[in-house]
């Protein structure tokens, strides 16, 4: 019998106000990359020990599309560690809530998560969307499932 491994990303996204409330919700599923295919590949065997722990957001271009190459996501904006998770079955959970200053405005168009913490890493996956505003008033939940199946 022949076995396969897949990696598939799910990410669920919520605008919310200061007090919690949601603003809007959405769904939508990711592309996983080649750097992010190699990375899981040396986490397997142990020939990296770097894992994944770290979610960007960003300002990509109108009508951007993601694609096996990519390596970063196109305008990354903010990233930070995630708070990590397992949940049943064989699905790996990144969470966390940006939030933004008096100064900053952004209409926000992709997601990924990383495995650094700082510029640079690898990109495991990337997700684009229609543009989400995001301001001082306003925070952007994401919560990223990537499971593993057959």
């Amino acid at each position: 019998m022949k076995e396969s491994l897949k990696l598939k990303g799910h990410g669920y996204f919520e605008l919310r106000r200061k007090d919690g409330t949601v603003k809007e919700a959405w769904e939508c599923d990711n592309l996983i990359v080649t750097t992010g295919k190699v990375q899981v590949a040396k986490l397997l065997n142990g020939v990296d020990a770097t894992y994944f722990d770290t979610i960007a957001i960003g300002e990509g271009e109108s009508g951007d599309e993601a694609v096996v190459g990519d390596t970063a996501l196109v305008a990354e904006i903010a990233r930070s560690v995630a708070s990590l998770s397992y949940e049943a079955t064989a699905k790996a959970v990144f969470e966390y809530t940006f939030s933004f200053i008096s100064a900053e405005a952004y209409d926000i168009t992709e997601a990924g998560i990383l495995n650094s913490q700082s510029a640079g890493g690898d990109l495991l996956d990337r997700f684009v969307f229609t543009a989400k505003s995001v301001d001082a008033d306003t925070d952007l939940y994401v919560k990223i499932t990537v499971t593993c199946s057959a």
